[in-house]
């Protein structure tokens, strides 16, 4: 594929998309592969430090953020409801309330943070969360509860789809998944350390704090120093990196413009009327989407509520909150072996459906069983498949996504999956306890619908591809040029010469 022309990335803007197009027929090239020894070692030294620096990174601060959204679950085994004179079922509403703002917010936050630029954007929301966080401490009747859940939401909402977004402006498509895991995962490993600080705070010495309010403070605490952290480590694009030489600054430039390609049309940090067009009339990612939704709910439901669950099942008070850890650390394993094995295999459909499957049978047990020690082994083989699907549907969408714009709505619009939060603030309720066996019904039969659908997905995209490749090698040499070329009134994944992932 050879390029026509490159536009160098702006400091505020993206690394990814530098216009190319090609004389060549058939369809384009999917995504970079280093053809050289040169190239190899340079992948090698990019990829390790991108590691280290950004996804690494990431992934602590989402642990954080994922701290810091759940800990009221955390607080709620204490005497939390009481001190701060909440009802019952004030802590459900408050985490349905929660999703009002963080869902809502989620692909404007997103656009504003990509015009702004990630190393900024990306402190100032932790700096913001973490003062609502540490607010929570002061919390003495519900009206208090409700305006720092719905600041809380506001504030987190744009932190995970910005930093997806910079992920996939760093890497090529077909290491994606990997990164995506990494920072998704460390969400879930955040819920198992919540519980360890939890079990540590609520059993430290008495001091004229509660353990409740440790907890805020101290975790809300931990965001701040890490939000300075990537205010110095975090750059805005590739080409800006200051852990890159300048040999690695131009391959990591290069590798991209080959990766997105001829789809990929500008690298502009506007958001127009056209790209927000493009991901509303894309039918298939929508439907991906809504199968996200529907994955996610058995992970709001336990990021939230699993302690009391396992109360349920004869852990009482703190020892609920020590023994949620390692339902956490498995599921957390789970996400980033599958995610490894998708960016292996160039496969994200199937996966999404193993994770769903592995998730029902974990549920079902849980469900039918009367066995507290049986139900808790499966919690745990539920947890390996339930944080599967989410990250590596995501992962599916962006790979299909080369047009930067395009990508940033999408991903903001995947956010909307967190209305599983909504559900599961009202599913879970108290009138449920102690054995949830409703919630967890109703959870088992709504996966039923992505453990299908993503098969059938896969489908769709391999009809599309065909008849693209049909279409393309009855095209001439000219029309193929034009159809590569910026003037084609087609962009991104619409372009005919355009082959979707699987």
């Amino acid at each position: 594929m050879s390029k026509n022309g490159s536009e160098s990335a702006s400091e505020k803007g993206e690394v990814d998309n530098i216009e190319l197009s090609s004389a060549g027929a058939g369809c384009e090239r999917r995504n970079y592969e280093a053809s050289t020894e040169e190239e190899k070692r340079l992948d090698r030294s990019i990829n390790i430090k991108f590691d280290a620096f950004i996804s690494a990174l990431l992934g602590i601060c989402f642990l954080l953020c994922g701290l810091d959204k759940t800990n009221i679950g955390n607080a709620a085994t204490t005497t939390f409801i009481k001190d701060a004179h909440l009802g019952a079922n004030d802590v459900g509403n408050a985490v349905s309330l929660f999703s009002a703002t963080f869902v809502v917010l989620q692909p404007f936050s997103v656009s504003l943070g990509r015009f702004v630029g990630p190393r900024y954007y990306i402190p100032f929301l932790m700096v913001s969360w973490a003062a609502m966080t540490m607010a929570h401490a002061a919390i003495n009747n519900r009206a208090t509860l409700v305006g720092l859940r719905l600041a809380l939401g506001a504030f987190e909402a744009g932190f995970y789809p910005c930093s997806i977004y910079l992920i996939t402006c760093c890497y090529p498509r077909n290491i994606i998944a990997t990164r995506v895991g990494i920072v998704s995962c460390m969400f879930v490993a955040g819920s198992a350390f919540g519980g360890l600080i939890a079990y540590g705070l609520f059993n430290a010495p008495a001091t004229k704090l509660h353990g409740w309010q440790k907890l805020f403070l101290v975790e809300g605490g931990i965001t701040v120093f890490f939000a300075i952290l990537a205010l110095i480590m975090l750059p805005n694009s590739v080409g800006t990196c200051w852990f890159l030489s300048t040999e690695e600054r131009e391959h990591a430039t290069k590798r991209m413009q080959i990766d997105m390609g001829a789809a990929a049309h500008s690298s502009r940090h506007k958001t127009t009327f056209r790209d927000v067009k493009d991901a509303l009339t894309d039918a298939p990612k929508l439907i991906i989407i809504i199968f996200n939704l529907i994955t996610t709910l058995p992970v709001s439901a336990f990021g939230v509520f699993l302690p009391l669950i396992l109360q349920g099942m004869g852990y009482a008070g703190v020892r609920a909150n020590l023994m949620s850890v390692p339902p956490f650390i498995i599921g957390a394993l789970g996400v980033l072996i599958t995610v490894i094995i998708s960016d292996r295999l160039h496969d994200r459909s199937i996966l999404c459906s193993l994770g769903c499957l592995v998730a029902m049978v974990g549920l079902i047990v849980m469900t039918a069983s009367k066995s507290p020690k049986l139900r808790y082994g499966f919690t745990n083989i539920c947890m390996s498949g339930a944080f599967v699907a989410g990250p590596l549907g995501l992962a599916w969408i962006v790979t299909n996504t080369p047009e930067p714009a395009k990508r940033a709505v999408l991903i903001g619009i995947n956010g909307y999956s967190n209305l599983a939060g909504v559900i599961a603030g009202q599913l879970f309720q108290a009138k449920y306890k102690p054995s949830y066996h409703y919630p967890l019904t109703v959870t088992i039969g709504l996966l039923a619908v992505p453990l299908v659908g993503f098969p059938i997905m896969r489908i769709v995209y391999i009809l599309i591809n065909n008849s693209r490749a049909k279409k393309v090698a009855n095209m001439p040499g000219d029309e193929i040029a034009h159809e590569l070329s910026t003037e084609s009134p087609r962009r991104g994944d619409q372009k005919w010469t355009f082959v979707y992932s699987l």
